[in-house]
C-alpha cells in the first residue's frame, strides 16, 4: 500500500482534484461539509465534467452539515449525470470524509471542502491498494443507508466481508475502522480504551475539539498512573466558542494527568499516537458527537514508515504550540461554564 499525508486542507484538495481528473470509471465522495465557493468551484466543476464524460459519480453529504455549513447545487450535479444523496437520520450524522477513485485510490481524514477551511491545518491521507477497496465497501454501506438504489454500488458491499474491528483486524499493519453508532457499534470507543490500556510510554492526541467522555478520562487517568506521558494538541482558538472554553477547563482540571498544548493556527486534524508505534488518523473528534452519534471512518496503522511520518508531523506542530500554564488564572466565568459543559457533555 502506498500512502501520502497532507497537512493542510488546500493541499489535500489539490491532490484529490488531480486524481479526480484522472478517474476512468467511478468517483465516490462522502463528506460532512461540501461548499461550492470561489476557492472550491473548480473542484466541483471537474466532478460535474467527469459525470458528463460517463464516469459514475456518487456523492453523499450529511443533511445537517449541508444545511448549516455547506452548499452545492444538487440539481446541477444531477443534470450532469451524478447522483447526490443527503444522509438524514435524526440524531445521527455522517461525519466521514472519504473519496474513492476507481476503487483503487482513496483519501480519508479530517478535511472538509469549503473555502473557509482552505488554510486550516488538518490531516488527510492518500491510500492505494486493499484499504482503497475497503473504503469502497464502506462507502457502499452508507450509500444504502442514505437511500441509494444503484445496484452497481450496493453490490460492492456484498463482496468479501470486511473483518471485524475486534478480531483479526488488529493483526494487520494498517486497517480501516468503521464507527457505526447508528447500528449500536462503537468501534472507536473500543479502540481508544484498548490502546490507552496498552500504552506503556506515551499517548498523543490531536483534535480540534477536546470535550472527553468520562470513560476516556478514566482511561487516560489509568495510563497516567502507570507513568504514561499524555499530550493533547488543540487549537488556541477554534471555530466553536464552547470548545475554546472547554479546552481551558479540561487543561486545568486534568493537569497532573495530561498536558494540553495550544497551537496558534486552527488545526482540524484528528490523530491518536500510542508509544510512537500505533497511529490513528480519521474523522472523529474527542467529543460525544463523534463517539455516540456520528458515523466516522479512520485508519489505524503500525507500519514504521507511516508512524514515522506521523510522528514528524506531530513534532512539527508541537514546536508551534505552547503548553497550558498550570498556574494560569482562568477567567471567573470559565468555572461556571466548565460546570455547565460537564453537565451537557453527553450531547456535545
Amino acid at each position: 500500500m502506498k500512502y501520502k499525508f497532507y497537512t493542510k486542507s488546500e493541499k489535500a484538495w489539490v491532490a484529490m482534484l488531480q486524481d479526480i481528473k484522472e478517474a476512468k470509471h467511478s468517483i465516490y465522495l462522502e463528506s460532512f461539509i461540501l461548499t461550492d465557493d470561489s476557492s472550491t468551484h473548480n473542484f466541483f466543476e471537474v466532478l460535474k465534467e467527469k459525470a458528463r464524460q460517463g464516469v459514475m459519480v456518487k456523492i453523499i453529504i450529511d443533511r445537517v452539515g449541508n444545511l448549516w455549513l455547506g452548499s452545492i447545487n444538487r440539481k446541477e450535479f444531477e443534470e450532469a449525470g451524478a447522483e447526490m444523496l443527503f444522509f438524514n437520520r435524526w440524531f445521527y450524522h455522517s461525519h466521514r470524509k472519504i473519496l474513492v477513485i476507481d476503487e483503487s485510490v482513496a483519501y480519508i481524514g479530517g478535511v472538509n471542502v469549503g473555502g473557509a477551511y482552505a488554510n486550516w491545518l488538518d490531516l488527510h491521507v492518500r491510500l492505494t491498494g486493499k484499504l482503497a477497496r475497503s473504503l469502497s465497501k464502506s462507502f457502499s454501506r452508507v450509500y444504502g443507508i442514505a437511500g441509494g438504489q444503484d445496484p452497481a454500488i450496493l453490490n460492492i458491499r456484498k463482496q468479501r466481508k470486511l473483518p471485524k474491528a475486534r478480531t483479526g483486524l488488529y493483526k494487520a499493519k494498517s486497517w480501516l475502522i468503521e464507527h457505526w453508532p447508528i447500528k449500536g457499534k462503537s468501534a472507536l470507543r473500543y479502540y481508544y480504551k484498548k490502546k490507552c490500556a496498552e500504552a506503556k510510554k506515551s499517548i498523543t492526541i490531536v483534535t480540534p475539539y477536546f470535550i472527553p467522555h468520562r470513560w476516556l478520562i478514566r482511561s487516560l487517568r489509568a495510563a497516567a498512573n502507570r507513568g504514561v506521558k499524555i499530550e493533547v494538541i488543540v487549537p488556541e482558538k477554534t471555530d466553536v466558542f464552547i470548545a475554546n472554553i472547554a479546552h481551558r477547563v479540561f487543561a486545568d482540571s486534568l493537569k497532573g494527568i495530561l498536558t494540553i498544548y495550544f497551537i496558534p493556527e486552527m488545526n482540524h486534524a484528528k490523530v491518536l499516537l500510542i508509544d510512537n508505534r500505533d497511529g490513528l488518523v480519521g474523522s472523529n473528534n474527542i467529543d460525544a458527537q463523534s463517539f455516540d452519534f456520528n458515523l466516522e471512518a479512520s485508519i489505524s496503522f503500525r507500519r514504521k514508515d507511516m508512524v514515522g511520518d506521523l510522528r514528524t508531523i506531530l513534532e512539527r506542530w508541537k514546536k508551534l504550540a505552547v503548553p497550558f500554564n498550570p498556574h494560569a488564572l482562568l477567567r471567573w466565568y470559565y468555572y461556571f461554564l466548565g460546570f455547565f459543559i460537564r453537565i451537557i457533555q453527553p450531547i456535545l
